[in-house]
């Protein structure tokens, strides 16, 4: 499991909007976290650094592009299945 301490700066709420609404754009993800257009920005950065994002052109507009959360990462993050797991008991 990854640590919480180890993602930059707003990068939980990224992973947690990417794993719900699945990819999506700069300007989607900044619409949907309430975090400043800075700090997304740099956590988006640091998170495909790390591998943890991954990006893919948006074939509808060449400008930007969309990005997702690395499929063979998603299960490492505990926080995406502690809200399912209370949800699963209730």
């Amino acid at each position: 499991m990854m640590k919480r301490r180890k993602l930059p700066r707003g990068g939980e709420d990224i992973i947690k909007v990417l794993d719900e609404k699945g990819p999506m754009t700069q300007k989607q993800i900044l619409a949907s976290v309430e975090q400043p257009e800075r700090t997304v920005r740099y956590g988006i950065r640091r998170l495909l650094e790390k591998g943890i994002l991954k990006k893919m052109s948006n074939l509808s507009d060449m400008r930007s592009v969309y990005y997702y959360l690395a499929p063979e990462l998603r299960e490492t993050f505990d926080f995406l299945h502690e809200e399912s797991k209370v949800t699963d008991t209730a």
